[in-house]
């Protein structure tokens, strides 16, 4: 795990850039993925795991404990039920001797409709839970988690309001595991202030795309970024970069 931006988990996730950030009354987001070169996080079949190497996926747990919170949509809570915790079970053969578990970040699930199971691992005692869900879905089964109520948007919750909510809550950053949909409303709502890309020297051809519908419809509205890293992380390519805006 060669962290090479500054040499440290915090260079990476941008942490010299919270306060500014965090004075306008919200966390700093983190939006983490991983794809192959052609720019696909799955499988026509929905299969994901693994695209990226064991080198790379023990680094996003550096990462995740580099922040306060992680952040899935309800589709990738459905397709993997990930633990999300620091040092979590998703994985048993990675190499985590490295990561710090002391003080777990939430784990946030952005649920519009309560879908979670009762039976998800977020909702183990491994790390502290939030869902996330409309004000008229039916919770009531979601026992050890907090459940927080927020306003419907066009598609899906309202991402400041969210994200406004996890501010109470003492989360000054965000990591933002996706999926696709939740990761381009926050990119709709300009809503990102870094981007974590782990490229893997393979191709899929078909299969679900890193990023939905982000609200641009035209290259004049082209999200562009300034690329601030570029690094090895095992056979991996890791870009780190920020809206250029």
């Amino acid at each position: 795990m060669t962290l090479t931006l500054g040499g440290s988990v915090a260079d990476l996730v941008g942490r010299d850039e919270w306060a500014a950030v965090n004075a306008l009354g919200r966390p700093f987001v983190v939006y983490k993925f991983a794809a192959t070169l052609d720019g696909r996080i799955a499988a026509a079949d929905g299969t994901s795991q693994w695209i990226t190497s064991a080198a790379s996926r023990a680094e996003v747990h550096l990462l995740r404990a580099g922040c306060d919170a992680t952040v899935v949509g309800s589709g990738t809570q459905q397709a993997d039920d990930p633990n999300l915790a620091v040092r979590g079970n998703d994985d048993p053969r990675l190499d985590l001797s490295a990561v710090r578990t002391e003080g777990q970040p939430y784990r946030v699930v952005v649920d519009t409709n309560a879908r979670t199971s009762a039976s998800a691992k977020v909702l183990d005692a491994s790390a502290p839970t939030i869902i996330a869900v409309a004000p008229d879905a039916a919770a009531g089964h979601l026992q050890g988690a907090e459940v927080i109520r927020i306003p419907r948007a066009e598609q899906g919750l309202s991402v400041p309001a969210l994200l406004e909510a996890l501010y109470q809550r003492g989360v000054r950053a965000v990591f933002l595991e996706g999926g696709p949909t939740l990761a381009g409303s926050f990119i709709a709502a300009r809503l990102v202030d870094r981007v974590i890309n782990y490229v893997a020297p393979a191709l899929l051809g078909s299969g679900k795309s890193g990023l939905l519908d982000a609200g641009i419809g035209t290259m004049a509205d082209i999200l562009r970024l300034e690329l601030l890293d570029i690094a090895r992380s095992g056979p991996d390519l890791r870009l780190v970069a920020r809206p250029a805006f």
